[in-house]
């Protein structure tokens, strides 16, 4: 026991240097708790020979039985979730405490202790196991997800292996303060799987801190779309992947007009009001498919996937007449919008494919604004073809 002490307290000196180094790690705090919990209550059961049995064994169970509640309102933290989806695991350390105390004064028997021990403990973990398997989320979180829920799981068939070897020898042999060598081989393997699920937890955490902080990165914070560096990557691969297949894609790039004006009249926070409201229409305008970014100030830009020219001209108009049709705006201002609309072509980098929306997005501007453009070279080769046709020939 006290070497696992020990361990627990270097761990703990390494957990608050996670949390001086990042700070909002989440879980990090619960885990600690689980460790202060662990630490001190080895050590009050240590001492059970010098200390009164309020302390050593119903104290000390208690701290045990806290430190697994730790173990889930950790997992829970870290996937930021409602606890009131498992309300329940509080409520198990309210009915043993009162059970312990009368096994341990009113009807002493180390048995039942034991099993109470294991079913708190059990529905703990088995729980907490429970909700990492429904709540894995990214798929780079599965694996840690996964690795500590099977760990729980592992640890609550140790605890109830445990009670029933304990049933199986005659009750003068059921002594806890000199354990047998089986005694001690559940001991320490219980102990060194409560290790390993912190550091596994730990794990989790680290690689869910990692994929939020590339989402933020990825994302514009004011509309919640993509923001223009991580569609520049996006559209780059889906160009190769188009040369590769021989598809092609659309893409629409949307400048609001006078947007300009509501800022100056209005103010930013209007505008930015404004610009969240432009985020959900292209969300409702489009298919779970395309990929919807922020480019700019007051442009946007959609990459349709799989879709050719009709696809994409139909497109941009429908989210021309969602931005025109919008409602209930600050200051009651209407909105219009220019868009640009080009077609992927065979080879053709990135920053040529938007360079051809752009021309077409001021095009639209040129002419009116609140209008729909297809790319001049290809409209034009159209409209020739369109000309030249001969019916019947």
């Amino acid at each position: 026991m006290c070497g696992y002490a020990a361990a627990l307290l270097l761990m703990l000196f390494g957990f608050r240097g996670i949390r001086r180094s990042t700070p909002d790690l989440h879980g990090s705090r619960q885990l600690s708790w689980f460790i202060l919990c662990g630490l001190f209550g080895v050590l009050l059961i240590g001492l059970r020979p010098w200390t009164p049995a309020l302390v050593s064994i119903v104290l000390a169970n208690f701290l045990l039985f806290a430190g697994a509640l730790c173990i889930y309102l950790a997992a829970a933290d870290i996937f930021e979730a409602d606890l009131h989806v498992f309300p329940w695991p509080g409520g198990t350390l309210i009915v043993a405490l009162p059970l312990f105390v009368w096994f341990t004064y009113g009807n002493e028997q180390v048995l039942a202790r034991l099993v109470i021990h294991a079913v708190v403990l059990g529905s703990i973990f088995i729980t907490t196991a429970v909700f990492l398997f429904r709540r894995h989320g990214e798929p780079e979180t599965r694996q840690p997800a996964r690795a500590c829920a099977w760990l729980l799981i592992f640890a609550t068939f140790l605890q109830v292996a445990w009670c029933l070897f304990e049933f199986q020898l005659p009750p003068q042999q059921t002594n806890f303060i000199h354990p047998d060598l089986i005694n001690v081989g559940f001991s320490y393997l219980s102990m060194v799987l409560g290790l390993a699920i912190v550091i596994g937890l730990l794990w989790l955490a680290l690689t869910v801190h990692r994929l939020t902080l590339h989402r933020m990165a990825q994302t514009d914070s004011l509309t919640g779309l993509l923001n223009r560096r991580a569609f520049e990557e996006i559209l780059r691969r889906e160009l190769l992947r188009c040369d590769r297949n021989g598809t092609r894609m659309g893409i629409m790039l949307i400048d609001l007009d006078y947007f300009k004006q509501v800022n100056d009249s209005l103010g930013h926070f209007a505008g930015d009001d404004v610009l969240r409201r432009i985020g959900l229409v292209l969300r409702d305008g489009t298919r779970p498919s395309d990929v919807l970014a922020r480019y700019g100030g007051e442009e946007f830009v959609v990459l349709l996937r799989n879709a050719g020219l009709d696809e994409s001209l139909a497109a941009a108009e429908r989210i021309r007449l969602l931005i025109a049709g919008l409602a209930g705006l600050p200051g009651r201002v209407t909105l219009t919008a220019s868009i640009g609309v080009a077609v992927s072509e065979l080879r053709e980098t990135a920053t040529e494919f938007l360079l051809r929306s752009d021309e077409a997005m001021y095009q639209s501007k040129r002419e009116g604004r609140n209008q729909v453009t297809l790319y001049r070279a290809l409209r034009e080769e159209l409209e020739l073809a369109a000309a030249a046709y001969i019916p019947g020939s």
